[in-house]
């Protein structure tokens, strides 16, 4: 087993190694949406955590999630419909219910209340295939260090 100590250098690093690849698929980003859904909703039901660490995870989840919905997976469904706006929101429709499932999940897998450190593994992982601009790095990597910190308190 990987020790903690191991895991934000390996975290960290990976954030600078941007994939020239073509861009992951709708499935892997709303993998992605129902983890920092999950993160975004459990790291702010903890009153041990201090508020400005909450505000730091929060406001950089939810700039990431809007930027995964944006760009990856609104122009992906029209794409995928040809253009056709009734069906991406169909489409649309169903993303959002599975990623409720997805959550749910979740909230099965880790039902205490606390931030665990294999959920910014995930989000680290996903922000390695579809990073926002260069300029947001050091948001999401302070993100990311501040739900490493959390995880370590329990």
């Amino acid at each position: 087993m990987m020790k903690l100590k191991y895991i934000f250098p390996i975290m960290a690093a990976s954030l600078f190694c941007f994939p020239a690849a073509a861009k992951p698929s709708l499935n892997d980003i709303q993998g992605c949406q129902a983890v920092l859904d999950f993160v975004d909703a459990r790291v702010g039901t903890v009153s041990k955590y201090d508020e400005k660490d909450v505000k730091i995870i929060q406001s950089a989840l939810r700039d990431y999630n809007k930027f995964l919905q944006d760009e990856h997976i609104a122009p992906g469904l029209l794409a995928f419909t040809g253009g056709d706006e009734n069906k991406a929101k169909a489409f649309q429709t169903q993303i959002d219910a599975y990623k409720l499932t997805i959550v749910q999940g979740l909230k099965q897998r880790h039902p205490q209340p606390r931030i665990f450190t294999d959920q910014a593994v995930s989000i680290n992982g996903c922000y390695s295939k579809a990073p926002m601009s260069a300029d947001k790095t050091p948001v999401m990597k302070e993100a990311l260090e501040t739900m490493v910190k959390l995880a370590k308190q329990g």
